[in-house]
């Protein structure tokens, strides 16, 4: 292969096999396509595709559309460490880009850029196609990307990177003009024309800082909690530490707008301050195959039947449930229930007073684990923009050509029995940042949030 070390079809054909297989008996949202899927097709076809790939990028490229087929936040293939650091793939645009106000706003740029493109202006055209239409074509078949702001980090990465040297046609505007410009790939990292600015609210005293969290009190006593991951193992015990301190305020904002996720356990311990050490934190479900029941089930066509079908000839057999269980593993849809109730050790106290948590688009995995145990048992109002939409027990696969893959083996549900999968939890009060927001350097929900606690205090 070009560039690297070369993968025999042997390997692309395995590779892409255990995909298959991993995702055949044990991706946990099978039940949510109908039967015109055909995932065994959809393998045959990848697999031709796969074995005509020239490049290492190009083949992972190919696992990528395969996998995304499976409209899943939490399994996908991502490039081997080589490709990353290869200049003919991972070579960046000299602009710094973010999604706003559901465009793609360029708020930063090379130095040498800052009199051709206006700060905060947003993209309309790449290369004479209309962006919307260029990510539908260019980037939606390689991510997952059912839930549009959530997959936007994904979409940049694809927009910035490429081969060095080369040039991509834009056409942005300010909202009032608009502006052509053409930019060259770099694989040295771009000078910026403007220092990264914090979104300002009110004055705060910062009173804990640290890895795992920080706490700042407003003047009034509004305790402001900052969380942007849960995979810290220290966020528990550190947490713990500050109860005294926190016990001291008169309401709590709880900030995971950039909380990507990482273990529920600390996710949970964090809840268990404002709701005590017991309560119910999890109901998913588990897929399960058993194999003598998936054979006797297709000896009886049970797989070619539909639910309607299947009820109207065994809805009068008194070995219903029997037959019910090959229906279901035959399709896809037999899943042990987990409705589970958790015990966090050594909770030093709880909290009382308003809650608000903040969410956004990239409040994910954990994070939403969190805002599902919160909603569900405690008083806090959800506040900011839909969540990611995607949690679950990811299966991790190293592959012998150097990337990964893994695939999502928990369907979960929120505690009322709906789903959040693809939608994100909507918040209660629903607020997000403008593009005025960044030119003037304001964190609005922020401000709705110590207003709402505010005059919830004054009530």
């Amino acid at each position: 292969m070009n560039n690297f070390k070369n993968i025999s079809n042997e390997q692309k054909i395995y590779e892409l096999s255990l995909i298959w297989r991993e995702a055949e008996y044990n991706f946990a949202f099978w039940n949510d396509f109908d039967k015109s899927f055909d995932w065994d097709k959809e393998y045959k076809i990848a697999l031709d595709r796969v074995l005509k790939t020239e490049s290492l990028y190009e083949y992972y490229k190919e696992l990528m559309k395969f996998i995304s087929l499976l409209k899943d936040g939490h399994t996908d293939v991502w490039f081997p460490k080589e490709i990353y650091e290869s200049k003919d793939y991972f070579s960046c645009l000299p602009i710094y880009i973010e999604y706003i106000d559901n465009k793609y706003v360029i708020t930063n740029m090379d130095i040498t850029l800052k009199e051709k493109i206006p700060r905060y202006s947003f993209i309309k055209n790449i290369n004479e196609i209309n962006i919307d239409e260029y990510i539908e074509k260019n980037i939606y078949p390689y991510i997952w990307h059912e839930k549009k702001d959530s997959c936007a980090d994904q979409v940049i990465v694809f927009l910035l990177r490429g081969k060095e040297g080369s040039v991509e046609k834009f056409v942005i505007s300010d909202g009032t003009k608009d502006y052509k410009v053409e930019l060259e790939r770099k694989f040295s990292l771009a000078n910026y024309a403007y220092e990264k600015e914090n979104l300002k609210h009110e004055d705060v005293n910062t009173l804990f800082s640290s890895k795992s969290h920080s706490i700042k009190f407003t003047k009034d006593s509004i305790a402001i909690i900052t969380i942007d991951s849960m995979m810290n193992d220290e966020l528990p015990i550190e947490i713990f530490n500050n109860y005294k301190l926190l016990n001291k305020a008169n309401g709590y904002i709880i900030d995971i707008r950039n909380n990507s996720g990482g273990n529920s356990q600390n996710a949970d311990s964090v809840a268990s301050l404002f709701i005590g050490n017991t309560f119910n934190n999890d109901f998913a479900l588990h897929p399960i195959h058993i194999g003598v029941y998936k054979a006797l089930g297709k000896f009886n066509n049970l797989n070619k039947m539909s639910e309607e079908e299947f009820k109207t000839k065994y809805k009068d057999n008194k070995n219903y449930e029997f037959y019910e269980k090959m229906y279901k593993i035959c399709n896809h849809d037999f899943y042990e229930d987990r409705d589970h109730k958790t015990f966090i050790n050594n909770v030093p106290g709880k909290l009382d007073g308003t809650i608000v948590i903040l969410s956004s688009c990239k409040t994910a995995s954990a994070a939403e684990n969190f805002i599902n145990v919160m909603r569900y048992n405690s008083n806090a109002v959800i506040m900011g923009s839909a969540s990611y939409g995607s949690t679950g027990q990811p299966l991790v696969f190293d592959l012998e050509s150097g990337g990964g893959f893994r695939i999502c083996t928990r369907k979960s549900l929120a505690l009322d029995g709906s789903s959040f999968i693809n939608k994100g939890f909507i918040p209660d009060i629903e607020c997000s940042l403008s593009i005025e927001d960044y030119k003037n350097s304001i964190d609005s929900v922020m401000n709705n949030a110590l207003s709402f606690i505010r005059n919830k205090i004054s009530e």
